[in-house]
């Protein structure tokens, strides 16, 4: 039945026949030939990069070309998108009905709107959602809607998939009624499983998180690996041990050939064509503007001025005292009426800088914030505070989401003490702290919850008054058109005392 649907809905894509790129004369026209991308949640691009309508063209040019080919979605695709925080998704399993790949390798990223949005983007997709490694927590069996391998059969190899989530999708995502089976078993496995129901070749599809798993490929468990493109990760591609490192962040798909020689043994050739050689389809640019005018109506207007620049690269954010990080928890701080903000800098995805004069818009703040989240308004102990202060300095030296951006604190730390012992002194406001104390901190249902490690804030009471449960981006694009002009700046609310003795 999926593949009856997906059928259907590829009727959306033209097929247009063209020359295509050549992968060399050694590669058989009998080949199997995989298209894989992965890494584009957002449907609408910055003016200087091709995304899913040229990768529609793409692929409906390779289908048309006579040859085998087959679409593999390697995941981190449902989200987080500005988009995605209105529909959870829905819009991008739309999009990929009508693109239909063979099936999606459920990355962390597929729980960017929790757990249950996951099952139901699942079940509405006319293709299989992948994951070999999460079992649901309380039955130990499969997620609902979702397959532990895939099964390729093809005209004259059969290939078998193995898609391995990040358990950070628990950590960090909180799909908590997820439980995370052990990987090398599961790798193991599994891979015997598909090599008894006829698989030639086994791939793993190894989500964002997995920057190595060349291991398996060596002992010949499998015979290769799809990485989840990602910020960071080394590789891209690993086939028969011929690494890349090339992938959908550099605005490029990744083609794999596999066939069999005279000798009956595997052969594997890989190209990397970029998607910016390709007009955009016009059925699927005709479905993806009917989603971006949708959200043009509301997010587009202007509603402040920018009048000091700053940058959410990903390094800056995730590694220090960031100034929209700034603005962000003042704005939050402001309609919570909190003592105290904490805002996880995986929260803020915008990853581009802005220059003074520029016009922000509802868009951009969304965007910086694509997540969703809501607001929660903690009574915290003022013990309880400085570990969670602790647990962020320790993630900013790993550059990692879980760092933080606070409002009315100052801390003053040592990053060179031992973990767990580098804060010196937090300020609210110009007070210091008091252990016994309690104070109202303001933080996101994510973070309350007890995700990316914030297990301290778990018991703590919840305060519900205005403004609490409300969608963080919201808020602060309500806090931006008050203001009408804004200047965000760091503050010195992060200092790193270790690094003030050296200067001086």
């Amino acid at each position: 039945m999926r593949r009856y649907f997906a059928g259907l809905t590829m009727a959306l894509v033209v097929a247009v026949s063209f020359a295509l790129p050549s992968r060399g004369d050694d590669v058989p026209a009998d080949a199997l030939r995989l298209i894989y991308l992965s890494s584009l949640p957002e449907i609408v691009q910055p003016k200087d990069k091709a995304g899913l309508a040229e990768f529609a063209t793409l692929l409906a040019k390779e289908r048309a070309s006579g040859r085998e080919v087959y679409f593999i979605d390697g995941g981190a695709s449902l989200g987080p998108s500005v988009l995605g925080a209105l529909d959870n998704g829905a819009h991008m399993v739309d999009i990929l009905n009508a693109l239909a790949p063979e099936f999606m390798a459920i990355g962390k990223k597929e729980f960017a709107y929790g757990y249950d949005e996951m099952v139901v983007n699942a079940l509405a997709s006319a293709f299989p959602f992948v994951t070999s490694n999460l079992v649901d927590r309380q039955t130990g069996r499969q997620i609902d809607g979702t397959d532990p391998y895939f099964l390729l059969e093809g005209n004259n190899l059969t290939v078998g998939f193995i898609a391995l989530t990040s358990v950070n999708a628990i950590v960090e995502y909180g799909a908590t009624q997820a439980h995370a089976l052990d990987i090398t078993a599961v790798v193991k496995q599994t891979t015997d499983e598909l090599r008894e129901l006829g698989a030639h070749a086994v791939f793993l599809m190894a989500d964002t998180d997995f920057d190595d798993l060349g291991e398996f490929r060596a002992s010949g468990i499998v015979d290769g690996i799809f990485y989840t493109h990602n910020f960071g990760n080394p590789h891209s591609l690993d086939h028969q041990g011929v690494l890349h490192t090339e992938g959908p962040l550099d605005g490029k798909a990744i083609i794999l050939d596999i066939w069999q020689d005279d000798t009956g043994a595997l052969q594997t050739a890989a190209s990397f064509p970029s998607l910016a050689n390709y007009v955009p389809d016009e059925n699927t640019a005709r479905l993806i503007a009917s989603y971006r005018d949708r959200l043009s109506e509301r997010l587009s207007p202007p509603i402040a001025t920018i009048s000091t620049s700053f940058d959410t690269l990903r390094q800056n954010v995730r590694t220090s005292e960031n100034a929209f990080g700034n603005f962000i928890a003042d704005a939050l701080r402001y309609h919570l009426k909190a003592d105290a903000v904490l805002l996880n800098s995986g929260a803020i995805r915008g990853n581009r800088s802005y220059t003074a004069g520029e016009q922000l818009s509802r868009g951009d703040i969304q965007r910086e914030l694509p997540f969703g989240n809501r607001t929660a308004l903690l009574k915290l102990k003022g013990a309880d505070l400085v570990s969670a202060l602790e647990h962020g300095l320790d993630c900013a030296r790993s550059a990692d989401g879980c760092a933080l951006q606070v409002s009315n604190l100052t801390v003053e730390f040592d990053s060179s003490a031992p973990k767990g012992n580098r804060v010196q002194r937090v300020l609210l406001d110009t007070k210091a702290v008091d252990s016994s104390q309690y104070y109202l901190v303001g933080v996101s249902d994510f973070m309350a919850a007890g995700n990316d490690g914030y297990y301290m804030l778990t018991n703590a009471e919840r305060v519900a008054i205005r403004h609490t449960n409300r969608a963080m981006w919201d808020l602060v694009a309500e806090r931006a058109e008050k203001l009408g002009e804004i200047a965000p700046k760091t503050e010195g609310r992060l200092k790193d005392m270790s690094k003030k003795t050296q200067d001086e």
